[in-house]
């Protein structure tokens, strides 16, 4: 039944010269992620190019109760941008900016815009969006759909905490735009929302103005104590700061059921300050008062470049295969108070097909969307290895179980881009706590037939 309509409405999307594919190829890649953990099944992939194409279709859907997918670059690990039998919305032809000059401390950009097209655009101008994440290829529209997080979040928060108003479509067909300010309800909803009551057109983010160039401090630390007790420390004065757990493997350990790796684990420290060449900053006052083992490097760079630094990790990843191997990426919230209870504890669950792979980002105290659930004072932890292999797949898996279940006791709470494995209306309940009911009327009131949905979300 479900594939007549869809036949129908694809006639009906060509006579409006809207865009779409069903080639075999084009829809296979459509009915997988970044992840290659969830199949699904998209069986038209349509690619709007304004808005009223987008307001045409969601409309269509509702009067023949077809089930509607959003997706930019598919790079979710848990089904969230994949169809489970219906049409994909491809967001990547919406990718218009517009920057003026008349209100410098502002963007707005299609949903379907990358961030490298953003920076690219913001470069000559000086400014940059306040956070964006460390993938470039992300689109504006995926990201503000799961929430966004960078090294800078410990100063501007997360991606979603400066938007400063949504043009989007809702999943009943109603074009509007949305703030704080204005149908703050179906903002909230939005923004966060994985794409659950609405599908976001365009985006006003808040841009800040740069300094030419960056300066960057590797740090090595032998004590996680030490590590996390300077990271708090450096929070207030400067830009960017990333945590990485690095494994020292130092052979095997006998244990009751067998061997295990024996692992020395350092905690590393990238502290970068924006500057301006005629003043540079000075060592020992970026450094001071911490109790580092060593200073590795010292690296200067463009500012705007430096936010591409992740795409050598990236291209390595494709030209090594790990690009195509599973990818069931862990990402949490806990509160600062368990980080040295918590992270060696997680660390001793994962098996070494993981890597070392894993991030602390620490996350500012900035109002946020209320369905991004996280903790006051919270950082970001993040296992994120470059590819595991199918024959691993289920340790790797029953690991990041035991790993859920630690976060949640914690008092953590799960970041909804990544690998949730099963979720069901339990699931839901605890992670929305008492926002749940919030969450179900808001999914009622702005897509009140359902249309919207994923393989996260059926």
């Amino acid at each position: 039944m479900v594939s007549q309509k869809i036949f129908s409405l694809a006639h009906q999307v060509s006579e409006m010269g809207i865009p779409f594919d069903r080639d075999a190829a084009v829809l296979a890649a459509a009915s997988t992620d970044f992840g290659h953990l969830i199949q699904g099944q998209s069986q038209l992939v349509v690619q709007p190019r304004q808005g009223e194409d987008v307001v045409a279709l969601m409309q269509k859907a509702n009067r023949y109760q077809l089930p509607i997918t959003l997706r930019g670059k598919g790079c979710s690990q848990n089904g969230q941008s994949i169809s489970p039998r219906g049409m994909t919305l491809d967001t990547s032809r919406l990718d218009d900016i517009r920057y003026s000059k008349a209100l410098p401390q502002q963007v707005t950009c299609g949903a379907g815009a990358t961030w490298r097209q953003l920076v690219a655009m913001l470069k000559p101008h000086q400014c940059l969006p306040c956070m964006m994440p460390l993938n470039l290829n992300l689109t504006v529209g995926g990201t503000l759909s799961a929430g966004g997080f960078g090294a800078n979040s410990h100063r501007y928060g997360p991606a979603i905490a400066n938007v400063i108003a949504l043009e989007v479509v809702t999943g009943a067909g109603e074009r509007l735009w949305c703030s704080p300010d204005k149908h703050p309800d179906l903002y909230a909803a939005v923004l966060g929302g994985q794409g659950r009551c609405a599908v976001i057109l365009s985006a006003t983010l808040a841009t800040r103005p740069i300094k030419p160039q960056i300066r960057t401090y590797f740090l090595v630390y032998e004590d996680l104590e030490t590590w996390i007790r300077d990271q708090h420390q450096l929070c207030d004065r400067i830009d960017y700061l990333e945590g990485f757990c690095s494994a020292n493997m130092q052979g095997l350990q006998k244990t009751p059921t067998g061997r295990r790796p024996l692992v020395q684990w350092l905690w590393g420290l990238h502290v970068s300050v924006e500057f301006d060449p005629a003043t540079p900053p000075q060592q020992e006052q970026v450094l001071a008062g911490l109790h580092y083992h060593k200073l590795l490097y010292i690296e200067d760079d463009d500012t705007a470049d430096y936010a591409a630094r992740y795409d050598l990790r990236f291209q390595s990843m494709q030209a090594s295969g790990a690009w195509q191997q599973l990818h069931p990426w862990f990402d949490c919230l806990l509160p600062v108070s368990t980080a040295t209870e918590i992270i060696p504890q997680i660390l001793e669950i994962l098996p070494p097909c993981f890597g070392d792979g894993h991030r602390v980002l620490w996350v500012a105290e900035r109002p946020t969307p209320r369905f991004l659930m996280k903790p006051e004072q919270a950082f970001l932890f993040a296992v994120l290895p470059t590819g595991i292999p199918l024959s691993l797949k289920t340790q790797a898996l029953t690991a990041l179980e035991q790993a859920h279940q630690l976060v949640i006791e914690a008092g953590g709470k799960r970041y909804l881009s990544g690998w949730l494995g099963e979720t069901n209306p339990d699931f839901w309940s605890q992670h929305f706590g008492p926002h749940w009911r919030a969450w179900q009327q808001a999914k009622a009131a702005f897509d009140p037939n359902h249309v919207l949905c994923s393989k996260l979300f059926p």
